[in-house]
């Protein structure tokens, strides 16, 4: 009786998330489905019509400035997975101009949820009657706090960033599995290469981070495996030999199709996306000198690239100046709005995931195993590397927030394991956990609404009067 009253409450509980992320994302539009005659968000219905027929690029009315010039055909430098999820809307009557753009990014939504939900359940399975707190306080940052929220702007952007991270968390819920119980390795393996994949064909930098950490983790799996064949029955070697080739072959087949796309985009299976063709130069014609000189990615950003995403003080004013502009301004292409901070609006897992580094570190009795403490560590290296690119990156977007979610979840979550099974008790830990999950809820609304209100863009363009003024101006032209 009190099993089925429990499932009563998490369906409603879920139902309910899941109308509040549909409701954060139509509030601003409206409809999830509309007929367009052009614009960005038909980028995709372009690009999966030109894949049909066996072309890589895209219609340059639509793609617009975000276009790249290549031999005179315009291309996207896109994955092209949100491409591939129009293909059953463009063989509708006049499929070419129906935008599901905000319809994608509510399922992206959903998905993403349900998957981090999953990652939760399987992390306290084994919850403590002290620890019991954990589950429920953090279920409600997942629901309504951080990367559930953050992104829930319908746009192009977007729907590439929420595609990416639905794959990057599946990434981390079988990294999980993998770390913390080695029997799954084999099975997760398979799970990984699929998520990689995904996030290769999605968003290219999320892909480097997901390849990186599950190539690092193979070659431990595989030093292991060799270590004990003499353990284990010839049905069990030969068993794991097979699923380690399936993960293996799905990971090259990977490789092999985005290095064909590269190919036919830019003519090097390499290249990524070659800005010296981004047709928005022509409107700011100091981005290609930059990029000569400093590159696209360049350690001399970091500093300010902390600030960014971890202490927004490059919005505070000093008389005409952004504090920080004269020391960055020759560096940066891009400084887009709103500020914002991992500690307001992720706080509680970034304080899960110091627990977990510190349990790794004084080798506390769960991550006292060698396999765990090796595992994790070749799954952190591997997703450190996306937001170490984000940080010294030409832009500071908002939505490069993206990429480092499944390092800062796959902290958490290990941290939260350790915690629920009572392995870090502290008086003071649910106090401060409750206060962080309450204050990240406040701060990641409050986030997504200023986010809602931005314009995309340089931000020194836009806030020559001031954050407060701008946003009070955006505010009285939408109502």
């Amino acid at each position: 009786m009190e099993n089925k009253r429990l499932y009563k409450i998490s369906f409603i509980f879920i139902v309910c998330c899941i109308l509040i992320y549909a409701g954060d994302v139509l509030f601003w539009c409206h409809l999830p489905i509309r007929i367009k005659d052009s614009g960005l968000t038909l980028t995709f219905n372009s690009m999966i019509d030109h894949l049909l027929h066996g072309k890589f690029d895209v219609d340059p009315d639509i793609v617009g400035k975000e276009g790249f010039l290549r031999d005179g055909h315009v291309y996207a430098y896109w994955g092209i997975f949100p491409a591939l999820l129009r293909l059953p809307v463009i063989f509708l009557p006049n499929g070419l101009h129906i935008d599901v753009t905000r319809l994608s990014c509510v399922i992206a939504a959903i998905f993403m949820f349900l998957i981090n939900l999953k990652s939760l359940k399987y992390v306290t399975a084994n919850t403590t009657p002290a620890s019991s707190w954990v589950r429920k306080s953090l279920l409600f940052a997942i629901a309504f706090s951080g990367v559930q929220i953050c992104f829930l702007r319908p746009s192009l952007y977007q729907e590439v960033c929420l595609w990416a991270l639905v794959f990057g968390m599946m990434f981390v819920h079988w990294s999980l599995r993998a770390c913390l119980d080695t029997k799954q390795i084999p099975k997760a393996l398979i799970w990984m290469s699929v998520a990689s994949v995904g996030a290769l064909l999605t968003r290219v930098s999320m892909g480097i981070g997901t390849y990186g950490a599950e190539c690092l983790l193979g070659i431990v799996v595989l030093w292991r495996h060799l270590n004990n064949i003499s353990k284990s029955s010839k049905e069990t070697v030969h068993q794991q030999r097979y699923q380690y080739v399936i993960a293996a072959a799905i990971l090259i087949v990977g490789i092999l199709l985005t290095a064909g796309i590269n190919f036919e985009r830019w003519g090097n299976p390499f290249t990524f996306a070659n800005y010296n063709l981004y047709l928005y130069n022509a409107e700011y014609p100091d981005r290609i000198a930059r990029t000569a000189r400093y590159g696209l990615f360049n350690i001399q950003r970091i500093p300010f690239g902390l600030i960014y995403f971890f202490f927004p003080l490059w919005a505070v004013r000093n008389g005409n100046h952004l504090i920080f502009q004269n020391l960055f301004t020759h560096l940066l292409d891009a400084v887009e709005l709103p500020p914002s901070s991992f500690f307001l609006t992720d706080g509680v897992f970034l304080l899960f995931g110091a627990i977990f580094i510190y349990s790794l570190l004084n080798r506390s009795a769960k991550c006292r195993s060698t396999d765990v403490r090796i595992f994790s560590c070749s799954i952190i290296l591997g997703l450190a590397v996306p937001a170490v690119l984000m940080l010294m990156a030409i832009s500071m977007n908002y939505r490069y927030r993206a990429e480092f979610y499944p390092l800062i979840m796959f902290l958490g979550f290990m941290g939260i394991s350790c915690v629920s099974v009572g392995e870090f008790n502290k008086k003071w830990l649910k106090t401060l956990c409750i206060t962080l999950v309450v204050i990240g809820i406040i701060f990641s609304n409050a986030i997504l609404i200023i986010y809602n209100l931005s314009q995309h863009g340089p931000a020194l363009e836009l806030i020559t009067d001031g954050i407060p003024n701008y946003y009070l101006s955006r505010f009285r032209h939408i109502i």
